[in-house]
């Protein structure tokens, strides 16, 4: 059974997603907060370089609820992840964890007690797929946060994302009890 609520493909604007250069093998997955609700970001992803310097884009949403939509097909690479972007694939979860931070406000994942077990559980059944897909290791080397990407600036998914819980859905494929994997 998928745990996926429901799953869409909504395309970034084609000014965010070019092709990968020949012969790059992607080899991470780099998981990302959206900083924002899924629908806001769809549509700030959908905006192209007349209104955004540098389109970014990923490659899959999360919502809270655990809807997956797909923005970014997995051949073609998108700003995501700085020095990463060839070689790697991106996934948005929905909420809030860097500006809330510095402007004096709890982030979502507080406000709520944890990251919905309905988003990590969609989340980490698109992360083993995509391990198959690619024959990408299900370890902490190739599957990271945005912050562990050389010369990234952001600080997501945060500090309330517990890696070890996190990885145990991934490479198990098991199920988590509502609050174990967001400290």
């Amino acid at each position: 059974m998928s745990a996926f609520r429901s799953t869409r493909t909504i395309l970034a604007h084609p000014d965010a997603m070019m092709n990968r250069k020949p012969g790059v093998r992607i080899d991470r997955i780099v998981l990302h907060v959206m900083e924002g609700t899924q629908s806001g970001t769809i549509d700030w992803f959908r905006k192209g370089r007349d209104v955004r310097a540098v389109p970014t884009a990923a490659h899959y949403l999360i919502s809270r609820m655990g809807d997956v939509c797909q923005m970014v097909p997995d051949h073609l690479k998108c700003y995501h992840a700085n020095s990463f972007n060839s070689r790697s694939l991106g996934i948005e979860h929905e909420g809030w964890t860097d500006g809330l931070w510095r402007v004096g406000k709890k982030p979502w994942a507080i406000l709520d007690s944890i990251f919905p077990t309905e988003m990590l559980a969609a989340s980490a059944e698109i992360v083993r797929i995509l391990c198959v897909k690619f024959d990408i290791p299900m370890n902490r080397h190739h599957i990271i946060g945005h912050y562990e990407v050389p010369g990234a600036t952001h600080t997501d998914p945060g500090p309330l994302w517990s890696w070890s819980d996190y990885m145990a859905l991934v490479t198990d494929g098991g199920a988590v009890a509502p609050g174990a994997v967001a400290r």
